[in-house]
């Protein structure tokens, strides 16, 4: 190591006065497994063609949370990342986030640049084959600390869950975390930054055999890489689907009669030019704001997409839009774009609401007594599975 990366990581006493410029140019500096730079307010690491940008989202004289936004030109996606960290100065409390963050996720990916003893594994989305490999990071602890939670098999336990939820994504990123305090148990799973609240209670169903006295936690990356062979990029970005997602809205909006509703699914498909893109904005816009109005009830993860006579089982997580279009619709209506009568109109087309009215026909209130519904959607024969 050299003498100028030596002393980068000599943290001396001094008191921090920017915690975002000793971050930069001290705290992350030489950790990680390839060579940084420093480019304006983030780390470069061009082995990786990665950049990290931190952000110091709190922090006070003993503690911080950091926010860290990972972008690669060879992933389909960003990375998010938090970081809290608690000492007895800030120094020390930045150093327990960043190592947090260094020995965690940026290990994962180390790995995964490296290509370190990947697993294989294959998995279906609609009625093609996708074959990723699987690298697994550290699990990095904090508190207590007994034998059987150092074997704690997590991916081993969330594996065919994961593999039903993951589609025709470049790059996957699972988030485990587990904690114990006392009797309060702590289980989350996350797919690209969204809990699966099944795979999150599997994994405090493991976090609940942990034989410890105070607090304890557990974190894990799971960083899934598909083939090549088998990839197939998804044609929009995130600012295509904002438009999409406002020229839905507007479309649906002009709807001012049963005629022109009836209407719609095609006239939206052609104006986008996309069969398959109109057909996921008509179906799920609906069932978003219901979701969202009606959110005592409980909604299963799987839903079924109908495709001719076939019917096929797809997670949320699957779709390479349907986060996007979520995302555009509440930006719509925090900005304004969208207003109130736009999010009462689509609630009161939506499957969801049809439910609830069924059943209050019959006397039942799912509104006071809770339910779960499974949600399906009729696509045509043109649809593809993205």
């Amino acid at each position: 190591m050299s003498q100028e990366r030596e002393e980068r990581l000599d943290w001396d006493d001094e008191k921090i006065e920017d915690p975002a410029h000793f971050l930069l140019h001290r705290g992350m500096r030489g950790i990680f497994e390839a060579e940084e730079m420093v480019e304006g307010d983030r780390l470069y690491i061009p082995e990786w063609e990665l950049t990290i940008r931190p952000h110091v989202a709190r922090w006070s004289e003993q503690s911080v949370m950091l926010q860290f936004q990972l972008r690669s030109p060879r992933w389909d996606r960003d990375i998010f990342e938090t970081a809290a960290g608690i000492g007895g100065n800030l120094k020390s409390a930045l150093g327990m986030a960043v190592g947090g963050f260094a020995f965690s996720l940026m290990q994962g990916i180390a790995s995964m640049e490296k290509n370190r003893d990947p697993e294989d594994l294959r998995t279906e989305y609609g009625d093609t084959a996708h074959h990723w490999q699987v690298y697994r990071s550290n699990i990095v602890g904090l508190g207590e600390s007994t034998t059987e939670m150092q074997e704690t098999p997590y991916w081993e336990a969330l594996k065919d869950g994961i593999a039903k939820r993951i589609g025709n994504q470049k790059l996957c990123y699972v988030k485990i975390y587990g904690a114990k305090n006392g009797d309060d148990i702590t289980g989350e799973c996350r797919i690209n930054d969204i809990p699966s609240p099944e795979l999150g209670q599997i994994v405090g169903e493991l976090v609940s055999k942990w034989q410890v006295q105070e607090f304890a936690s557990q974190k894990q990356f799971i960083l899934l890489r598909q083939s090549e062979e088998t990839y197939t990029p998804y044609p929009y970005q995130a600012e295509d689907i904002a438009a999409a997602t406002r020229t839905a809205v507007r479309m649906f909006m002009e709807c001012d009669t049963q005629e022109k509703y009836e209407e719609f699914p095609v006239r939206l498909a052609e104006q986008l030019q996309d069969a398959s893109l109109g057909q996921e904005l008509y179906s799920f816009l609906p069932e978003i704001c219901a979701e969202h109005a009606f959110d005592k009830l409980t909604y299963q993860e799987e839903m079924l997409l109908h495709k001719g006579e076939t019917a096929f089982p797809v997670y949320r997580t699957q779709l390479a839009s349907y986060y996007m279009i979520y995302d555009a619709l509440f930006e719509g209506f925090r900005t304004d774009q969208f207003d109130d009568e736009a999010y009462k109109q689509y609630v009161g087309v939506s499957s969801i609401y049809s439910v609830i009215c069924n059943a209050r026909e019959q006397g039942a209130d799912l509104l006071d007594t809770g339910g779960m519904l499974t949600l399906s959607f009729g696509m045509s024969d043109r649809y593809q599975f993205r």
